[in-house]
């Protein structure tokens, strides 16, 4: 209903945020992320939005970015994930950092998320890891997977790597794991010799 709300911001705390625009004030709640993101109050800004409505409450949530908006979705499409839940997510980390955490299978770090137990991790997991995986595809080296946080080199060593038979999904962790451990900027040869070492 709601594709952004752009005012003056008003009011801003942890979990919710007011933003001033046509003589209205629009309380948004946020995730930390989002919040952290945002300039002083008095500031001029433009948040992306969502309104959620079930029975008789409406909650208007705000988004620094589109992609947050987008992860929040896919997180509340999966079964017992409701808006509460995923905004929690979304304050342990931004979508380039849980995208990694569940390519990475890792449920414990996941886990950490005030509500979300061991089993929920998991299903998260099961759930966004083909759909991420999915979404890492281009023809063009350097949009591959840039909303994830990775770079050109990156991109351009998955890309062969996936000519090569070997699963976006497998190479992807792998790579990002090499490339976190290195001391220096490695070229895409040696990224993807390190990664066919592993």
């Amino acid at each position: 209903m709601y594709e952004f709300i752009s005012g003056k911001l008003v009011n801003k705390q942890p979990e919710f945020i007011v933003v001033e625009t046509g003589g209205i004030g629009y309380r948004l709640k946020v995730s930390f992320s989002t919040f952290s993101s945002l300039p002083a109050t008095g500031e001029k800004i433009e948040i992306f939005t969502h309104l959620h409505v079930r029975e008789d409450i409406f909650e208007l949530f705000g988004f620094a970015t589109k992609m947050e908006r987008e992860f929040f979705f896919k997180l509340i499409a999966i079964s017992k994930i409701g808006p509460k839940a995923a905004m929690a997510i979304l304050s342990g980390g931004s979508p380039a950092e849980i995208s990694n955490w569940i390519m990475a299978e890792d449920a414990k770090t996941i886990a950490k998320t005030p509500g979300i137990g061991p089993t929920t991790a998991k299903r998260i997991i099961l759930e966004l890891k083909p759909k991420i995986a999915k979404g890492l595809g281009s023809s063009e080296p350097g949009a591959l997977t840039s909303d994830l946080g990775t770079s050109s080199i990156e991109d351009e060593a998955i890309l062969a790597l996936e000519a090569l038979g070997y699963a976006r999904s497998d190479v992807y962790s792998k790579i990002r794991q090499i490339v976190k451990d290195s001391e220096k900027e490695l070229t895409t040869e040696q990224l993807i010799k390190k990664t066919l070492q592993k």
